[in-house]
C-alpha cells in the first residue's frame, strides 16, 4: 500500500495532542507538586503517628504490666484461700466430724449393728 501524505485533520490532531501534552505537563507539575505537600503532611502525619503509636504502646505495655500484677495477686489470694479451706477440713477429719468421714461411718456402723443382731439371734437359736 502506497503511504498517504498526512491529511489536514491529522495533522491538526498532532498539534492539539502537543498542547494538550504541554497542558499534562503542566498539571503533572503542579501534581508533582501538590504530591510534595502531601509528602510533606505524610511524613509529618507519619510522625505523628509513630509518635501516637509508641505512646499507645507504652499505655498497653503499662496497663498488661498492671493487669498481670492484678492477677497475680489474685492468684495468691486464692490459693491462700483453698489451703486454709483444706487444712479445716483435715481438723474435721481427725476430729471425726467431716460429713466425708460421717456419713460412710454411719453406713458401716449400721451393718454392723445388723450384722450384731444377726449373729446373736442365730446363736440364740442353736
Amino acid at each position: 500500500m502506497p503511504i498517504q501524505p498526512p491529511n489536514k485533520d491529522t495533522e491538526e490532531m498532532e498539534a492539539e495532542g502537543d498542547s494538550a501534552t504541554e497542558m499534562n505537563g503542566e498539571e503533572e507539575e503542579s501534581e508533582e507538586e501538590r504530591s510534595g505537600s502531601q509528602t510533606e503532611s505524610e511524613e509529618e502525619s507519619s510522625e505523628m503517628d509513630d509518635e501516637d503509636y509508641e505512646r499507645r504502646r507504652s499505655e498497653c505495655v503499662n496497663e498488661m504490666l498492671d493487669l498481670e500484677k492484678q492477677f497475680s495477686e489474685l492468684k495468691e489470694k486464692l490459693f491462700r484461700e483453698r489451703l486454709s479451706q483444706l487444712r479445716l477440713r483435715l481438723e474435721e477429719v481427725g476430729a471425726e466430724r467431716a460429713p466425708e468421714y460421717t456419713e460412710p461411718l454411719g453406713g458401716l456402723q449400721r451393718s454392723l449393728k445388723i450384722r450384731i443382731q444377726g449373729s446373736t439371734r442365730a446363736s440364740v437359736w442353736t
